[in-house]
């Protein structure tokens, strides 16, 4: 063989080897970016908007209020209330008979509104939004973001925006709110008008989460028990007036109780009743009205109490709270405005989506 034809024929299969192996990465980045597309691209899927008005009525019968236990659903250090009880003390309805030191949840709520007030202020510098004719809604918004005051209400065109950035402020405004509303776990209002009849803890004492403090008695005080799903007894509180029916007449009534038992879809929800309208033993039904806004996802996306969703260019796992069901879909508490729900999880954090 001659030599020309010899280097020809290793010119041929070296040039043979580069395009194999041209192809070969060629393949093999097609199928990493295939993989990277099946890892950072998920099918996802809109909750089901469903709004719900109406009136709706629970039975319950009427019965005697004996002694009782005065507790709190939080722990804390005992502070006397509008005046220190003693056995035989007498109280009205309303009367703030003991509190908890409130001091290290008002010391959280106070950073917790400077660092809204930082957001607040980083918007308005960064001009995320046009707020247009709204702007003096905005400005007397923040001038009431103070520590020391309670937290105004939110504009509505920033509750509904859709920015990632607002989205934040959002975010840290629900946490206010929710800290703002636990002020009430640390007082104990009078459900009724009564005598105490015994003292357990002493001021100053630290006591536990549903600890007996005192027992107390009404004067001539009855109460009707409901038994009311969660998605409505939600929306009540402790001394909110209630309609109620005794037969053909309309009653006032207020909120003395509210139990949750477990993870249970009911409550148990307790209304103290004026005795002089009241017989033992009759039967009184409860009017509520409801207006409830539900996000209705298919059930089989619930796994283990958790759901994955995409909300404002990331993925997360939040916890899943049923509210309602509707065939095959239930209604979810935590999910918002805009939020989609992904079919299986994902394996990042940043991801798109179809």
């Amino acid at each position: 063989m001659s030599r020309n034809r010899i280097i020809f024929l290793l010119i041929l299969l070296v040039t043979a080897l580069v395009v194999a192996l041209n192809w070969t990465n060629s393949r093999s980045n097609s199928l990493k970016q295939s993989k990277d597309k099946e890892e950072f691209t998920v099918d996802t899927i809109r909750p089901v908007l469903s709004k719900e008005s109406r009136v709706v009525e629970f039975e319950g019968s009427i019965k005697s209020i004996g002694k009782i236990n005065v507790s709190f659903t939080v722990p804390g250090t005992l502070l006397p209330g509008d005046f220190v009880l003693e056995v035989g003390k007498t109280f009205r309805e309303n009367d703030i008979l003991f509190k908890l030191d409130i001091y290290t949840l008002f010391k959280e709520i106070s950073a917790k509104k400077k660092e809204l007030k930082v957001l607040a202020e980083r918007l308005h510098q960064e001009k995320v939004i046009d707020y247009g004719p709204d702007s003096e809604m905005w400005d007397s918004f923040t001038a009431a973001l103070l520590p020391t005051k309670r937290l105004p209400a939110c504009p509505s065109f920033i509750k509904e925006s859709k920015n990632k950035k607002v989205q934040e402020f959002n975010d840290a405004y629900d946490e206010v709110e929710k800290l703002e509303a636990a002020i009430e776990d640390y007082y104990y209002f009078a459900p009724f008008s009564g005598t105490v009849l015994a003292v357990n803890k002493k001021v100053g004492e630290k006591v536990l989460s549903e600890a007996c403090v005192a027992q107390i008695a009404p004067f001539q005080i009855y109460f009707v028990e409901f038994k009311i799903p969660n998605e409505d007894a939600f929306v009540l509180k402790r001394k909110d007036e209630v309609s109620m029916i005794q037969g053909n007449k309309q009653l006032k009534g207020r909120v003395a109780k509210i139990t949750q038992k477990g993870d249970g879809p009911f409550s148990k929800v307790e209304c103290s009743i004026s005795s002089k309208v009241s017989t033992i033993g009759q039967k009184v039904k409860l009017q509520l009205q409801r207006n409830l806004v539900y996000f209705f996802v298919p059930y089989h996306l619930v796994r283990s109490n958790a759901l994955w969703i995409y909300r404002s260019g990331r993925s997360m796992k939040i916890e899943a709270t049923i509210l309602a069901w509707k065939k095959d879909a239930v209604a979810i508490k935590e999910l918002k405005p805009g939020d989609l729900v992904l079919r299986k999880s994902p394996k990042s954090r940043t991801i798109s989506c179809k």
